[in-house]
């Protein structure tokens, strides 16, 4: 009802106009048509008795429509909403080709909606003309017509109606349609996310039924490149070229464009620069058809480090590979050694399959014909080197994966690009590709993390500004200039740096200096004395009173006419440290406060909200794997871990699962060489696997999208 009545507003308004445009209304019916409005507002009864007696002395006058209306208005007002709507279905059937005809219909429309009475309300949508409609009734009219769709694609066509007029009303607003808006509250950016929503579940037969109707505005062209995403996915890329090139033809949203960028890259059919293609999100990914797995046939080497230092990172990786197989249930000698050597641990047995197991029924079993043939580098280089010659010179085998740490990825990587076989590296150093078109590196890098971080941050929750307190080690400075990076390069302002020694406990010293406190005069001491006993005071006032006294002395001014500390100028600040360190907390005593929490992936631990508390809640975290998740793909690589393993599978399984699936998929679009895996590997866009989403780039370095986290009730919530 209250919509119907916040209606009532433009129904007023609609009747200040007499007549519609161009039509010569008698003087004598305009002067009676404002004798009968004089009486108002003092005296609706006389108005009522006026407006009456106009339509009986002038029933077919323009202005007839316009006293109906003014008699709806009237009994709105005087709470008779049956009689309101009885004259506005007058005033539409007695004339139907009425200047006020359609904005009646809306607002019969909306009516009948709100009884539930979807049939009856679209009746009346479907004889408004929208071009006679004001801006703002127009916006209304889409929105009610996307609420009563009778399927998603009648509610897409209504969606890209409803965003066109929304993009008018704003440039007609701000009077520069180029004005960008980063605000995740933009009318148009909820507008986009409610039209990828929608693109998730159509099917291609969907998206073709609805392109004759979206004209050249968003999204036709976004619904052209999910068309042309899907024959890539499937293998078709004369039909991909198509639908890509269609796609420039329309108009086109930054989003849009990294699409297009990103599917060029893929199709070879531009030169696009590599850094900040887009990624879709998971629940994207994931609702594309990939092609099925079942019955493939398929030989791939694997190099790992199963024995050594490096051992139970091999380990990890081979279940995740094993979980892929679908031959996790078999049980197996140790793998052989490189040129028949010896392992330097033989009674070191793990479940893997040699020269050609077959794969065994299992939850996540897809095929008896997948071969993993394994070899065990023990984290040597040359050992690695050894394994690839000796897979490679097997023609069945059309791919390796492994190794994992740089050194052993080096030496596999080199001998790969020479002897033409596809080698999947599990390493996180993008250098391992560096001109080597047969090399490709896998897992997520710090990167990856940080870049999901900030997007996240500045997209979805509106930050601007950006600060940084970390570890000053190695690692540490490496994030810091990572994350400055991606905050630049997104737009955004980095306001504030500290660092502190990485064994610290007490952070008060990097805390402080990052909100003013080291650079207060003398005078601002005093005052800050004076307002720290102030709030001392005040916690024995009642809790409400005490805020509100806390909000005042916060801000008020320094004696010299500035800010007091803290002055806290960033909207988000990223610790890149691990789960256990108690900064948070103290972020808190020493006033630092209201600011989003951004963590890496080392955060990722149930301790951490132990020791952070309150303290943590919202803190945003990326991770290359979340076992919580609950994505189908993911929730059924933890069962079959656990299952088969008794264990929790971790980033290094779930890497090697998502590498074996790539090369299966290659496999099931019917790459039956060398050289079309590893062109197949090329065209990955987008793949939803265990570990993130994931596209290779040119130069084979996977690009991957990263799970998102965030705490919310003192546990981790994954957000895509």
């Amino acid at each position: 009802m209250g919509i119907v009545f916040a209606l009532c507003g433009l129904l007023a308004a609609g009747c200040a106009g007499l007549g519609g445009p161009g039509q010569r209304i008698p003087e004598a019916q305009r002067l009676a048509y404002a004798a009968a409005l004089a009486p108002q507002p003092g005296d609706l009864a006389a108005s009522v008795e006026a407006l009456e007696a106009f339509l009986v002395e002038f029933p077919d006058s323009l202005l007839a429509d316009d006293a109906l209306e003014e008699l709806a208005r009237i009994e709105f007002l005087e709470g008779g909403r049956e009689a309101a709507f009885a004259r506005l279905r007058e005033a539409v059937t007695r004339f139907p080709q009425g200047d006020r005809s359609d904005s009646i219909r809306l607002r019969l429309g909306l009516w009948e909606s709100e009884r539930h009475a979807d049939a009856v309300a679209r009746g009346w949508l479907d004889g408004v003309r929208p071009e006679r409609l004001s801006l703002a009734e127009r916006r209304f009219f889409y929105r009610l017509r996307v609420g009563l769709a009778v399927n998603d694609v009648e509610r897409l066509i209504d969606l890209s109606k409803l965003r066109a007029v929304t993009a008018e009303a704003l440039a007609e607003k701000a009077g520069d349609a180029a004005t960008p808006s980063r605000s995740p509250s933009d009318p148009l950016a909820r507008l986009d996310r409610e039209i990828n929503a929608l693109l998730l579940g159509l099917s291609g037969e969907d998206l073709l039924r609805a392109i004759p109707n979206l004209g050249p505005e968003v999204p036709a062209a976004r619904v052209r490149l999910v068309l042309a995403w899907r024959a890539l996915v499937g293998g078709d890329l004369p039909l991909a070229t198509f639908w890509l090139e269609d796609a420039r033809r329309y108009a086109l949203t930054p989003g849009d464009r990294e699409r297009m960028r990103s599917l060029a890259v893929r199709l070879g059919s531009g030169d696009e620069a590599v850094d900040g293609l887009f990624l879709p999100t998971f629940r994207e990914a994931a609702a594309r058809p990939w092609p099925a797995l079942e019955g493939v046939r398929l030989r791939v080497g694997v190099v790992l480090p199963l024995t050594g230092r490096y051992a139970s990172f091999g380990d990890e990786a081979l279940r995740g590979l094993l979980l892929a197989a679908g031959a996790f249930d078999r049980e197996v000698p140790a793998p052989l050694a490189p040129s028949g050597q010896e392992l330097a641990d033989p009674d070191h047995a793990r479940p893997t399959p040699l020269e050609a197991p077959e794969a065994v029924s299992s939850p996540l079993s897809r095929t008896a014909g997948i071969e993993l043939v394994v070899r065990d580098s023990a984290g040597s280089p040359e050992r690695a080197a050894a394994a690839v010659r000796e897979l490679a010179a097997d023609e069945q085998v059309l791919a390796i994966i492994g190794p994992i740490f740089s050194a052993e990825s080096e030496a596999a990587a080199q001998e790969a690009q020479g002897l033409g076989v596809p080698l999947l590296t599990l390493s996180n150093r993008m250098e391992v590709c560096a001109d080597r078109d047969y090399v490709f590196r896998l897992r997520m890098t710090p990167d990856d993390e940080i870049n999901r971080l900030v997007e996240y941050a500045m997209d979805e929750v509106g930050a601007e500004t950006f600060a940084i307190l970390y570890p000053m080690s190695r690692y540490g400075r490496g994030m810091r200039s990572r994350y400055w990076e991606a905050v630049v390069r997104r737009g955004g302002k980095m306001v504030a740096a500290a660092g502190y020694e990485p064994d610290a406990t007490d952070f008060k010293a990097p805390i402080r200096g990052m909100v003013g406190f080291d650079l207060i005069t003398r005078n601002e001491r005093v005052a800050l004395q004076e307002r720290s006993r102030a709030l001392r005071r005040g916690r024995r006032l009642d809790p409400e009173v005490g805020a509100l006294l806390k909000e005042i002395l916060y801000t008020q001014l320094g004696p010299d006419g500035e800010p007091l500390p803290p002055v806290v100028d960033f909207d988000a600040l990223f610790i890149p440290d691990g789960h256990d360190k108690m900064i948070a907390p103290q972020l808190a005593f020493h006033e630092v406060e209201g600011v989003q929490l951004l963590g890496s992936s080392d955060w990722n631990d149930p301790e951490l909200i132990k020791i952070g508390r309150e303290h943590v809640a919202g803190a945003l975290i990326s991770t290359p794997f979340y076992g919580g998740s609950d994505f189908e793909i993911v929730r059924d690589f933890v069962a079959g871990y656990q299952e088969s393993f008794g264990t929790e599978p971790d980033e290094f399984s779930a890497s090697a699962f998502d590498a074996l699936n790539l090369v299966l998929t290659q496999a099931a679009l019917e790459a039956d060489s060398r050289l079309a895996i590893r062109d197949g590997i090329l065209r990955i866009y987008g793949f939803p696997g265990v570990s993130g989403v994931t596209s290779i780039l040119p130069d084979g370095n996977a690009r991957k999208r990263p799970f998102l986290l965030q705490v919310e009730r003192r546990r981790f919530v994954g957000i895509d």
